[in-house]
């Protein structure tokens, strides 16, 4: 049972009657949207879920992202990156049996960009171990694994710290559209402001 609603499980009114009617379904997922940013979440009995397991809701990415907001880029078209920093797009779910899986597609990109990595081009010996690097998974969850890897470094792969926090990038993509539009107000539509993102690791 796949069940279509406008705003998040969290945010209705009489959830708890809602929880009753598919609690006891156990191939049940939720989808909404509006509300421009992708995020998956787990319902539990910390929200008044009765369920055995927990319920897994997906906030599902929006094709205008950010309603076609920002700088037009290289096509004249508005970056519309989402308040989380993920791009905008549109999700595909596939259903095998009672499993499924949901993909993340980026509006105008390849199917393999799934994730927005956030590095200096450079750095010496003597700043990497005051260096932050980030990595925005546009379809990552709390239930994800990432790691990071430097070359040619004895340690190997190295797990990324889930964090819930704004995307520094897209912090200053922000900063610098606003710089841009007090100068030229008519420049461009203004986007959304970042808000933390439920995909970040560093």
């Amino acid at each position: 049972v796949v069940l279509m609603m406008h705003i998040p499980l969290n945010n209705v009114t009489d959830r708890h009657g809602l929880y009753r009617l598919i609690e006891q379904r156990p191939f049940c997922i939720s989808i909404s949207g509006h509300t421009h940013h992708h995020e998956h979440v787990w319902i539990t009995s910390e929200d008044g879920w009765e369920g055995p397991q927990p319920h897994h809701h997906i906030i599902n990415v929006t094709v205008c992202g950010s309603w076609w907001s920002g700088a037009p880029d290289e096509r004249g078209i508005p970056h519309t990156t989402m308040a989380d920093g993920a791009p905008n797009g549109y999700s595909i779910i596939s259903f095998d049996g009672v499993s499924y899986k949901l993909d993340f597609k980026a509006a105008g990109r390849s199917a393999d960009y799934q994730i927005e990595i956030d590095a200096p081009e450079q750095i010496s010996f003597t700043e990497s171990g005051d260096t932050t690097v980030f990595a925005n998974v546009f379809n990552g969850s709390e239930k994800s694994t990432v790691q990071l890897r430097v070359v040619d470094d004895p340690a190997g792969w190295i797990p990324m710290q889930h964090s819930r926090e704004i995307d520094p990038k897209l912090q200053r993509t922000y900063d610098a559209e606003q710089q841009i539009l007090e100068l030229k107000p008519d420049a461009w539509r203004k986007m959304s402001r970042p808000k933390p993102s439920t995909h970040l690791w560093k």
